[in-house]
């Protein structure tokens, strides 16, 4: 099995404790992502669903929200949190590896882009395969990425290694592989980037 899976489901009962939701950043992330009522939205590492309270107020009562993650624990606190069967769809899924086939308005990564273990490939792959055209794919963290990186450097050796790089290296990388890239945020308040297809 993925230590990461054992890794996170190990931490997912005191996932609610430890992650830090700024409203204000998150809601800047999302208008960034310009989500509209009755959109389709894939939350990639959903974890706990933090973002989910913040989509469902975005989408409406027409829009739907497929929540996807690795760690079982995981989506279980969120199927708890989030009983909304007609909107929010919960997916035990590895994004790295399996498919999803269908299409979304939006994607978002929130917390989990410095775990995939081939970011580039992986972003393309949801880009090429899940996004509608013209969709936009959302890479976020609400601390900066020395923050983040040093989170994961004295967490566990699991997601020790598991870091962001600085926009303008990590936009290179993409446009190399032809993903379009409209916006970074790379400061000590986050770390951002709006993909479009």
């Amino acid at each position: 099995m993925n230590p990461q899976v054992n890794f996170f489901n190990s931490i997912a009962h005191n996932w609610d404790n430890i992650v830090i939701v700024d409203e204000r950043k998150i809601n800047y992330a999302l208008e960034e992502l310009e989500i509209a009522e009755g959109d389709r939205i894939l939350d990639v590492g959903t974890g706990t669903g933090v973002m989910i309270p913040f989509l469902l107020e975005r989408i409406g009562k027409e829009g739907k929200i497929t929540a996807v993650d690795i760690a079982e624990n995981m989506l279980n606190i969120a199927k708890e949190k989030f009983q909304d069967e007609d909107r929010v769809k919960f997916l035990k899924k590895d994004i790295e590896v399996e498919t999803i086939d269908e299409l979304f308005n939006s994607i978002i990564c929130y917390s989990v882009f410095p775990h995939f273990c081939h970011k580039v490939e992986t972003i393309k792959n949801l880009v090429d395969n899940c996004l509608e055209k013209e969709g936009r794919l959302l890479i976020f963290h609400s601390q900066s990425k020395e923050e983040i990186n040093r989170i994961h450097e004295q967490k566990d050796p699991i997601v020790s290694e598991d870091k962001l790089i600085d926009f303008v290296t990590q936009k290179l990388l993409f446009e190399k592989a032809g993903i379009n890239v409209l916006k970074g945020v790379d400061n000590e308040d986050m770390y951002l980037i709006i993909i479009k297809k």
